[in-house]
């Protein structure tokens, strides 16, 4: 059991020890961090892309659709790694649209609320604006918010190492009390006859 919970305590400080050096570098470098990722992926679809490949040109009866398919995939793994900030930085645009095209539709429903009465429509205007705002932001800044994003994961990965060395901490402790108590208490029995 004492073997057992050392194996696991060190597990996790060193598990912890990764999660916070893995969030300073993605705080530290979080463009850079986004072009190993997706190097790496880019990596992995071109070989997939030569197998697919390399199985259709050797095996005679193969399916067409393997070979272009292989095709389709080596194309696209070399496009990713030649331009991996392109792919990144498609998820930010697409937020940024939708985030304009809700502050567009909060727009026209501000006025419609001015034009009925209520007397905060201004309100809903103000948000309707930030969301619009911050529409905008995303898609001219789309790198940008892509390395914004991969910052607080790093954030939360150095909170997560943290966290886990201080239960860790707590949790042995807690641990090497309970020993200490257990052992007082075999030392001061006595048996009486």
């Amino acid at each position: 059991m004492k073997d057992f919970f050392k194996r696991v305590k060190m597990d996790a400080i060193l598990s912890a020890i990764l999660c916070i050096v893995l969030g300073v570098v993605l705080i530290a470098w979080p463009g850079e961090t986004i072009n190993i990722v997706c190097k790496v992926l880019a990596a992995g679809l071109i070989i997939l892309g030569i197998v697919e490949i390399f199985s259709y040109i050797t095996n005679k009866g193969g399916y067409m659709f393997t070979g272009a398919l292989g095709l389709i995939v080596l194309i696209v793994g070399v496009w990713i790694f030649l331009k991996p900030g392109s792919i990144v930085s498609l998820i930010p645009i697409v937020i940024g649209v939708i985030l304009a095209v809700h502050g567009v539709q909060d727009v026209k429903m501000a006025l419609e609320s001015k034009s009925g009465g209520y007397d905060r429509w201004w309100i809903m205007l103000i948000i309707a604006i930030i969301s619009i705002a911050f529409g905008v932001l995303c898609i001219v800044n789309a790198f940008g918010m892509v390395k914004l994003a991969m910052q607080f994961v790093g954030a939360a990965l150095i909170y997560d190492g943290i966290s886990d060395l201080w239960v860790v901490t707590k949790t042995v402790r807690t641990v090497k009390d309970m020993e200490q108590e257990a052992k007082a208490v075999d030392v001061d029995y006595k048996e009486i006859d």
